[in-house]
């Protein structure tokens, strides 16, 4: 049996809002504490068309949801994407 840890065995986020703050980190490439949920794509500069589409993939993945086209078009921050998944 391995002793080793894995990150996710240390921080594993327990709220929606955790959960959204954890995959948008990792696919705008920032530290999960310098995002907040009032930011949006005009806070956050990796935050295109293509990352939006990504940062819905795996929200959708992680909550096992389907987002409507209109929920998507919506998502103006990610307060807004915790409001649709939490």
């Amino acid at each position: 049996m391995s002793n080793v840890k894995f990150q996710s065995d240390f921080e594993t986020p327990k709220t929606a809002a955790e959960k959204v703050r954890a995959i948008a980190a990792r696919i705008f490439q920032l530290d999960a504490s310098s995002l907040t949920l009032d930011m949006g794509p005009d806070d956050i500069e990796s935050w295109d068309s293509l990352n939006h589409l990504r940062l819905i993939t795996e929200v959708e993945s992680a909550f096992a949801v389907h987002l409507s086209m209109q929920q998507i078009q919506n998502i103006h921050s990610l307060d807004d994407l915790v409001a649709v998944v939490g």
